[in-house]
């Protein structure tokens, strides 16, 4: 088990956010994980139209360009 520390982190623990981030990398390269992430892909029928509303509601709230369209502009207010 990992030591752990007597510290105060403040806001944030470093330490926490490594192992987390260290676990979720491992999950995601198993095979359990990538089985997930092919499932995740998968929406009823029933759950379409209320993803693509989220996902216009989100994007009217972004204040900035979107990560995953790298040289599109931010939308203007």
């Amino acid at each position: 088990m990992a030591t752990t520390s007597n510290t105060n982190q403040g806001e944030g623990n470093p330490e926490a956010g490594k192992r987390f981030h260290q676990a979720e990398t491992r999950f995601v390269e198993s095979a359990r994980g990538k089985q997930k992430v092919r499932d995740g892909a998968n929406v009823r029928p029933d759950e379409d139209a209320a993803l693509a509303d989220a996902e216009r509601r989100g994007k009217a709230r972004a204040k900035g360009s979107d990560a995953a369209h790298p040289g599109v502009p931010p939308r203007k207010p």
